[in-house]
């Protein structure tokens, strides 16, 4: 019994120990089946993600797009020919249209010499991605995220420039200033009239942003120009202001040459008339300009240096001096004056005024507020300026003026040979005049008081130098005749002689 039992028991642990060993072998085929398996997804997984982000190498990325136009899985090539078809030729169809009041001014874009960055927005948006990794580039394949990506064109603003100088033509309108004239003891006001003026700046930044924000879809790009008043600066209010006269001064040319009064006359003409508003200059050499020939002027006697010598516009200084010295007595100094290198005859010494022009001129500003009209006259030996303003300036003030010389320098005689003046002959060819030292003052009087006297200015005046032409020509002598030459004028004279008697002869009784 004990003998079976155990072998029974035997049997039994080696059925048992088989049993073991055949489920730990299934368990084992099953694991490396489920590897296997495994195995062959990941490898198939593998190979899917590869292919697909292979197949996307030569291709645009899902969710790539240009100015809202979808690129996915297009070419390089594709894409730029889609661009251009849906993008490129609409906006080369646009319009611009500028309007203002019922004007309309259109350029269009195919005149604008576009030129798009189509290759390299295209290139751009096709290598979007192509760097990352395989899983990353896996991902935005089959997770994209949509990207649009904006086109931008440059224009050649010429053509816009041009037309809105197009625009100023036919819309802008000239401002007109308020003008006046002397007519009799009062003046004639002609009133201002306000311009209109594109506002071409703006207009400008409005089209450079319209353009830049505008869609293809949009045919027509519209941009509203504006016009703003361009206000006169000088008003009839203004000029109504000027009221009175505050100043005048005059001096004489009655004995002037004929040149000389014409250029006088010329160059006052020129000045008569002109209005200085507030914080206005006046410069002679502006107003009146070169004493060329063209304009009328004749040669007179002008200052050069220490000589008095001839060219065009002599005189012309007197005009300067008398206007300077009704500036002076409208209680204005001047901004930019010198005296003549020479003493004049037609103010005292310090009171002139000298130009010439290109390098010396007479300036004075209108230091008041109130605008200013010059009145100049000319004519029967009298020149003078009077000035008008507002009657406010006139305050009881009065300004006198005198000079005081401190100083005198002699002249030198020069002595010039001349050999078309006979030898010992010598001819004073200019008068000497002494050299002066000067100072001039503006005494101010309040209602007759004098309240201040003041140093103007300190002039220096040289020597004219006497100029004495001395002859160097040598006096002819007659030359004595030969003996032959006696002999023959002895025989020339006695045919004379007969001749003489023969025609005695033939005369009637």
């Amino acid at each position: 019994m004990n003998t079976n039992l155990e072998n029974n028991t035997v049997v039994k642990s080696r059925t048992s120990k088989k049993k073991k060993k055949a489920k730990a072998k299934k368990r084992r085929v099953i694991i490396l089946s489920v590897i296997a398996a495994l195995l062959m997804i990941s490898i198939g997984g593998v190979f899917y993600v590869k292919t697909t982000v292979d197949n996307y190498e030569s291709v645009i990325y899902p969710g790539m797009k240009i100015q809202g136009i979808d690129l996915s899985g297009k070419t390089k090539e594709e894409a730029l020919k889609l661009i251009e078809e849906k993008y490129k030729k609409s906006v080369e169809q646009k319009k611009l249209i500028m309007t203002a009041g019922d004007k309309s001014y259109v350029v269009n874009y195919a005149d604008m010499k576009l030129s798009f960055n189509l290759d390299d927005t295209v290139k751009s948006v096709f290598e979007e991605g192509k760097d990352k990794g395989v899983m990353e580039k896996f991902k935005m394949i089959k997770n994209p995220t949509e990207k649009d990506h904006q086109l931008k064109f440059t224009y050649d603003n010429k053509v816009i420039e041009n037309k809105i100088k197009t625009m100023e033509s036919e819309l802008n309108k000239n401002k007109v200033n308020a003008k006046i004239a002397k007519a009799g003891d009062g003046f004639d006001i002609t009133p201002e009239q306000a311009g209109m003026k594109l506002d071409s700046k703006s207009l400008q930044e409005e089209i450079t942003k319209a353009i830049a924000s505008s869609k293809e879809t949009e045919a027509e790009v519209k941009v509203k120009a504006k016009l703003v008043e361009d206000k006169p600066t000088i008003t009839k209010a203004e000029l109504e202001k000027i009221n009175t006269k505050i100043s005048g001064f005059s001096t004489s040319y009655e004995n002037s040459t004929q040149a000389r009064a014409v250029n006088i006359e010329i160059s006052t003409n020129t000045i008569n008339g002109t209005l200085l508003m507030p914080g206005d200059s006046f410069s002679f050499n502006t107003i009146v300009g070169d004493t060329t020939p063209d304009k009328g002027y004749l040669e007179g006697v002008v200052i050069v240096g220490d000589k008095f010598e001839k060219d065009y516009g002599g005189g012309v200084c007197q005009v300067s001096t008398t206007l300077h010295n009704a500036v002076l007595k409208a209680g204005i100094l001047p901004d930019s004056r010198l005296n003549h290198n020479l003493p004049v005859g037609y103010v005292e010494k310090g009171l002139d005024a000298a130009i010439a022009y290109g390098w010396l001129d007479y300036v004075f500003t209108n230091n008041t507020k109130y605008p200013m009209y010059i009145e100049g006259y000319a004519g029967n030996g009298s020149v003078g300026f009077n000035l008008y303003s507002n009657s406010a300036l006139l305050t009881g003030k009065r300004y006198e003026f005198y000079s005081e010389t401190y100083a005198t320098t002699p002249f030198e005689t020069k002595v010039e040979e001349d050999s078309t003046l006979e030898e010992g002959t010598e001819v004073i060819q200019q008068y000497g005049m002494e050299g002066y030292k000067v100072k001039a003052y503006r005494v101010i009087y309040q209602n007759d008081v004098e309240i201040s006297r003041e140093l103007m200015n300190n002039d220096t005046y040289e020597p004219t130098p006497q100029i004495v032409k001395r002859g160097t020509k040598k006096a002819e002598t007659a030359k004595p005749s030969k003996p032959d030459e006696n002999k023959d004028k002895e025989k020339d004279k006695d045919k004379e002689k007969d001749k003489d008697k023969d025609k005695d002869k033939n005369k009637p009784n």
